[in-house]
């Protein structure tokens, strides 16, 4: 079996930039697919029926879940290739670290926070729409 040898510098912020742009991808695929199921929800909700409610809020829920997990998959990651180019002495960038602390975590914060808000909106709308058919 062949010794490892150490990652190279160029390789780490190679890699370290790569889940940096990965943690931004999945953070704007949420985005999209949240304003989707919103505008969706609003404009189409009265065509909607009560199993297609469930279909949307069962596979956004999923859809959220997954890109959260992924988005600390590469969160962490992120933090890891940091934290090795500092203990090599090497500074990857001139931002302090609870910068970066508080970045990472709102993401998490606005990714929950926003997955419940729009499951919420969807479950209310079609509440109310299921309220004005029965009246």
């Amino acid at each position: 079996m062949p010794i490892p040898q150490p990652m190279p510098q160029e390789l780490i912020y190679s890699t370290l930039y790569a889940a940096l742009g990965l943690t931004d991808s999945i953070l704007q695929i949420w985005i999209t697919l949240t304003f989707a199921v919103i505008v969706s929800t609003y404009v189409a909700g009265k065509r909607f029926d009560r199993p297609v409610y469930l279909l949307v809020s069962v596979l956004y829920g999923l859809a959220s879940i997954i890109l959260f997990t992924r988005f600390g998959s590469a969160a962490f990651q992120a933090f890891y290739y940091k934290a090795l180019l500092v203990t090599r002495g090497f500074e990857p960038w001139p931002v302090p670290h609870f910068v970066s602390v508080i970045i990472g975590g709102g993401t998490c914060v606005l990714i929950s926070g926003g997955t419940l808000a729009t499951l919420w909106f969807v479950r209310s709308t079609w509440k109310k729409i299921e309220a004005q058919q029965v009246s």
